[in-house]
């Protein structure tokens, strides 16, 4: 009668089985944590955009190049392909910023997620009184 039996090298297999699920798991969340950066810096950059070229003084190109400085800042070369729109609609300056972000997954370079951000402010000026 034989109680025990050999289980030699189960580990081995467990580990083997378990490891490529945990690397999964770590890459996506990684890249998740990527794009949500990327998605933050690119909504900073178009209410930072917006609100310079809705102050006195300073125009939409302003605003504009603005925009493009926090992508570049933020991003690096993946800011540089983003689109930078800016322009009134009545008293407000609207800035979109419209663009893709490259995932790193291994072994499949050319997909992207899309990010498009738009931000509006007021414009401001001093209006005379009565």
């Amino acid at each position: 009668m034989r109680f025990l039996r050999d289980e030699s090298g189960g580990s081995t297999v467990e580990l083997a089985l378990a490891l490529p699920v945990l690397l999964i798991a770590l890459v996506g969340a990684v890249q998740f944590a990527l794009v949500h950066h990327a998605q933050s810096v690119a909504e900073s950059a178009a209410i930072e955009g917006a609100r310079l070229a809705a102050a006195e003084g300073y125009t939409l190109h302003d605003g504009a190049l603005r925009a493009r400085e926090l992508l570049e800042a933020g991003l690096g070369p993946t800011g540089t392909e983003f689109v930078v729109t800016v322009d009134t609609a009545g008293e407000a300056v609207v800035t979109t910023l419209a663009g893709g972000y490259p995932l790193f997954i291994p072994w499949v370079t050319r997909l992207s997620v899309p990010i498009e951000v738009s931000a509006e402010v007021w414009r401001e000026g001093f209006r005379g009184g009565p």
